[in-house]
């Protein structure tokens, strides 16, 4: 059966607080009983060595027990008024003193079972109701003068002041076990509270994402690291969830926009064609091919992209010099800088790379013409490179519009295009980028992008010497 994690941590809490608050009760206990019957055992042979003492000092006075009866007797009275029987004899075993019949059969009664044994016992189970019956020898300068014996119940060594005193004790630690395993209940139920309360915030947040709607409000702070760093990246997995969102409904309108002005022209001609209001000519014919190129470039684009991130391009490596391969870039795009006034300049010495020609032309060629596109009239592009590190960098620089702070970071997903509503009359379909990025990275390249709104972007490439 399931639970929930508040009812786990409750359990599990209050669990552990019975098992310890158990254990330390039962110990507590059994080390004060321990203790108390041992302290009560020692008091009991005290109050023995008393009697024998008093007896001894009694024969000490006259070397005799002549003439000592009485105080003899007055021992022995004292000792039944403890529920103890003694019966002193001398050194011949002749019986000095012991209490009369209806002395020992009081003394008898206050030991019965039935009375304040079964009294004592309740309260203390574990006291042992036997007879305890002992011999002590009476000394006078190492010599026996005589001996006495002492008849007793051993429970009877706790007297009902000691077995309330227990009891109580017992009671009290009862009271604290109850009051500790309740205020262990309280705190359980806040702790596993404060754990459960924002899980259960997240659980739905995550099930607005599920169904596609992305809460705008903050999950709140709990103070606890793991959690809150929980909540931090359950934030940013929507944030970025919402932006492939926005980013896929505008792919769809972008795509739907690309391929449908081309099938448009297409269903246009073909039907003007086919009805004889225009003539088939070659170069109406041409017209519908290149309508149809058009679709085949987009499409084979977002195919590129698509096997750029699956890893499954192969890559044709040979040594080349990555300045001459620029150079050459450069030499096909005069034609455009010359149309457009725009001033370039290309640094650097020969650095030869490992790496797919082919695939570096292209990331070079998005680049510049990315630089040019967004490049004003007698602008200047910059394309620098060198080696640091056993890393080849080439850096392309312009002085075009930039790119809004907030939107660096996206400009790299397909089909994202930077401020679409500012940039309606600039064609292309937002995926150039992308496909740089993917051919960078199957160089286990690196590629950064450093941009400052209204002035200019720098794309810095770096890729490795040895491969």
């Amino acid at each position: 059966m399931k639970r929930t994690i508040k009812t786990q941590l409750l359990v599990s809490f209050i669990g552990l607080s019975v098992i310890i608050l158990g254990a330390f009760s039962w110990i507590t206990l059994t080390l004060m009983e321990t203790h108390f019957a041992d302290y009560i055992e020692e008091r009991y042979d005290s109050e023995l060595a008393r009697y024998t003492a008093n007896l001894e000092s009694l024969f000490s006075k006259n070397k005799s027990w002549e003439n000592h009866s009485q105080e003899i007797e007055i021992i022995g009275q004292n000792a039944l008024q403890n529920s103890i029987i003694l019966r002193v004899y001398d050194e011949k075993d002749t019986l000095l003193w012991e209490p009369s019949p209806y002395e020992t059969k009081n003394t008898h009664m206050m030991m019965d079972h039935s009375n304040q044994m079964q009294h004592m016992g309740g309260m203390m189970p574990s006291i042992e109701d036997n007879v305890v019956q002992t011999q002590v020898p009476l000394l006078n300068n190492g010599e026996e003068v005589g001996r006495v014996e002492i008849q007793s119940m051993g429970a009877l060594t706790y007297t009902i002041h000691d077995a309330l005193f227990i009891s109580d004790m017992r009671k009290s630690l009862v009271i604290v076990a109850l009051v500790s395993l309740l205020i262990a209940f309280f705190f359980a139920l806040l702790v596993s509270k404060k754990f459960s309360s924002p899980i259960i915030a997240i659980q739905n947040f995550t099930k607005e994402i599920s169904k596609g709607r992305y809460p705008e409000l903050a999950l709140k702070q709990t103070g606890i690291q793991e959690i809150d760093s929980l909540m931090t990246s359950v934030k940013d997995l929507s944030n970025q969830l919402q932006r492939q969102q926005e980013i896929r409904n505008r792919l769809s309108s972008d795509i739907a926009h690309e391929i449908r002005t081309p099938l448009t022209t297409l269903k246009g001609n073909i039907e003007a064609m086919i009805d004889g209001v225009w003539e088939v000519t070659e170069e109406r014919l041409l017209l519908c091919h290149n309508e149809v190129n058009r679709i085949a470039r987009l499409i084979g684009q977002i195919d590129q992209i698509n096997e750029l991130e699956s890893h499954e391009t192969v890559l044709e490596k040979t040594r080349f010099d990555l300045m001459g391969l620029l150079q050459q870039v450069v030499h096909a795009f005069q034609p455009l800088f010359r149309e457009k006034d725009i001033h370039y300049t290309i640094t650097g010495d020969a650095l030869y790379i490992v790496a797919d020609r082919d695939k570096i032309n292209q990331v070079a060629t998005n680049l510049l013409a990315n630089a040019l596109k967004f490049t004003p009239p007698a602008g200047k592009i910059e394309i620098h490179t060198y080696k640091e590190k056993q890393k080849a960098f080439f850096e392309i620089k312009d002085t075009g519009q930039g790119i809004p702070p907030e939107e660096v970071n996206q400009i790299f997903e397909r089909f994202y295009m930077a401020e679409p509503s500012r940039n309606k009359n600039i064609s292309g379909q937002g995926i150039g980028l992308s496909i740089v990025k993917g051919i960078i990275q199957a160089h286990q390249g690196q590629i950064a992008v450093k941009s400052e709104y209204g002035k200019g972007t720098s794309f810095l490439i770096s890729l490795p010497l040895i491969q």
